[in-house]
């Protein structure tokens, strides 16, 4: 096993990072559904978009500690990943609220109550 396998198995050891991801595979799943007229399956540009930002997800250096990506104090995206991203969760949002409504209950509660972590320091400094 790779150490970027290791990195993707977080999203389904660590409870905080799976429904992280759960999270974000809903948004897309909506947002592609209404813009790309897909139903059960998502299309290539947005599961080449999942698949980018569930890495970087599993790679966050916050881990469990991690705060809603509106708060977050990294920025782990480029900017066309970020930008995408910021459409795809304004427009999903709001809609999840009807599909998914305990993990945007859960979204919410932590985007409220979740103080960013200070940025973690470069483990890689001083060496």
């Amino acid at each position: 096993m790779t150490t970027s396998d290791d990195r993707l198995a977080r999203l389904t050891t660590d409870p905080v990072l799976r429904e992280e991801a759960d999270t974000l595979q809903a948004m897309v799943s909506l947002y592609c559904q209404h813009h790309h007229g897909t139903s059960d399956q998502r299309c290539p540009q947005c599961e080449a978009f999942l698949n980018y930002a569930l890495k970087r997800l599993a790679c966050c250096p916050y881990g469990a500690q991690k705060p809603v990506c509106a708060k977050c104090r990294i920025h782990c995206y480029r900017q066309a990943e970020k930008d995408l991203a910021r459409n795809i969760m304004r427009w999903s949002g709001p809609r999840l609220t009807f599909t998914h409504p305990m993990l945007t209950l859960k979204h919410l509660v932590k985007s409220f109550t979740v103080t960013p972590p200070q940025k973690p320091k470069n483990r890689n400094q001083g060496k």
